[in-house]
């Protein structure tokens, strides 16, 4: 079995990949390094620290969902963004399950409220989901809500584990999550795309190996 610090090498190797190809537009390098990033942090949810059989089973569902995410965004279509949208919410809950295994601090979940109360705020609520309306109707504004709801419980439950590891890693998820939709829906932001794989890379390194070692 890989070690964790090689399978992060790995992750991080394969991550700044992914960056270059999306800053030069090198799409069939993107397409082989972006899943692999993920698949070797399957890995690190996988072995790293001593995490309880419960967390581990959590963190390699959400890693593992996130993996299927982004094969099915690597796609074009609705089709394709909506079985994203589903296997990344599902892959929400499962990390927010495993941060709530290790433990619940009220003060830190309302601190994790109050950030993903103000990232909803600005532009998602006036913005990104009228921008979902227009673009899919009321079935896809529906989906886009129930999204941001389970991602807001992400957020939350992981600044209420405790672990400023796992808190920086969720909020950097979330804010990926936020500058897609909003490119998406709205209109380019500066970074481009580039401003989506990287936090969201980051973020997941993060969550995992925080609550992996909490």
């Amino acid at each position: 079995m890989l070690s964790t610090g090689l399978l992060l090498v790995i992750a991080g190797a394969a991550g700044v990949t992914d960056w270059w190809a999306v800053a030069t537009d090198r799409r069939r390098v993107e397409v082989a390094a972006k899943p692999l990033t993920m698949a070797a942090l399957v890995g690190v949810a996988a072995v790293a620290g001593s995490a309880p059989g419960d967390v581990r089973l959590w963190l390699v569902a959400g890693a593992l969902l996130g993996l299927v995410g982004d094969v099915a965004l690597l796609g074009d279509g609705e089709t394709a963004f909506m079985a994203g949208l589903g296997a990344f919410a599902v892959g929400h809950l499962a990390y927010a399950f495993a941060a709530m295994s290790t433990g619940f601090r009220p003060a830190g979940a309302a601190a994790g409220a109050l950030f993903t109360a103000a990232l909803l705020g600005y532009r998602f609520i006036p913005k990104t989901l009228p921008g979902a309306r227009d673009h899919g109707g009321s079935v896809l504004a529906g989906a886009v809500v129930v999204y941001a709801a389970v991602i807001s419980l992400m957020v939350i439950t992981a600044w209420g584990s405790g672990t400023w590891m796992a808190a920086a890693g969720a909020t950097l998820f979330a804010i990926s999550d936020w500058v897609l939709g909003y490119q998406r829906f709205v209109g380019p932001l500066p970074g481009g795309r580039l401003s989506v794989h990287v936090p969201y890379h980051v973020g997941q390194a993060l969550l995992i190996l925080g609550l992996a070692t909490a």
